[in-house]
This record gives structure tokens, C-alpha cells and sequence, in this order.
């Protein structure tokens, strides 16, 4: 009896994680890129609910601030890349909208999912991992 608690308890922690939208339609992979805080190109940055576009992932990517903290990351970066592939124009960044100029479909940037619209892909916009040190962003897979 105290083993199926065990795995029972155990199986409901790890199932409680990241709500990060997975997208089965990339699979492209990046190199790791490294931004600083203090440039200025990042100043949208700065505050919450702010975004700033930097080169990368398929075509560009948007860093947003969620304007979070403690344990969990308060930025976010997407790749501009329609989920759907039908557009070669990059998503229009509209803080925290992100939307296709082809087909109208929106994502939020809080996570990546699909908001209105459709998508062929199981999933929202492209994200990537950022991870903070000090005033260094580092965005990865």
C-alpha cells in the first residue's frame, strides 16, 4: 500500500511542471545566444509586459518580460516563425499577442498557445528556453 501511494504522489509531482506549449511542426534546433540587460536594443525589456526582437530561431525571435519573478523565468522568447508555415512574413509582435499577417491567427506571448485562429500543428509558436544570470540572457533550446 505505501509503495502505490508512493508512485502515486511521486507521478503527481512530476506532472506538475512547465505549461510551455510544445510544437510538433519545428524541429529546428539553435545555437545557444547570449544577450546583455544593459543593451539598449533591449530596453523594451525593462519593464512588464515589454518586448524586444532579436536576431535568431527561424525569423527572429520576440524576448518578452512577463513581468513574473521568483522561481519562475520572467522572460519568454518566441520564434516569429508562423506555426502554420504558411507565411514567410514574420508574426506581428502586439505585447502579448503575437500575430500571423498571413492568416490571422493569434498566440499569447505569456506561453506560446493559440488564442484564436487555427493551426495545423499540435501546439503554439515556437518557444525556447531563457534562462537569466545577472544581467545576461541566454536563450537555447
Amino acid at each position: 500500500m505505501k509503495k502505490i501511494l508512493l508512485t502515486l504522489f511521486i507521478g503527481a509531482f512530476v506532472s506538475c511542471g512547465d505549461s510551455v506549449v510544445e510544437n510538433n511542426c519545428f524541429n529546428n534546433s539553435i545555437q545557444p545566444l547570449s544577450f546583455d540587460l544593459n543593451n539598449p536594443q533591449l530596453n523594451g525589456l525593462l519593464t512588464p509586459n515589454g518586448s524586444a526582437i532579436v536576431n535568431g530561431g527561424i525569423n527572429g525571435i520576440v524576448l518578452f518580460n512577463k513581468g513574473t519573478g521568483g522561481s519562475f523565468s520572467q522572460y519568454i522568447a518566441i520564434d516569429r516563425q508562423s506555426p502554420n508555415r504558411d507565411c514567410g512574413t514574420p508574426m506581428i509582435v502586439n505585447p502579448p499577442i503575437l500575430e500571423c499577417p498571413c492568416d490571422g491567427t493569434k498566440y499569447s506571448m505569456l506561453d506560446g498557445s493559440i488564442i484564436s485562429g487555427e493551426n495545423s500543428c499540435a501546439g503554439g509558436a515556437r518557444v525556447y528556453t531563457v534562462t537569466q544570470s545577472g544581467s545576461t540572457l541566454q536563450i537555447s533550446n
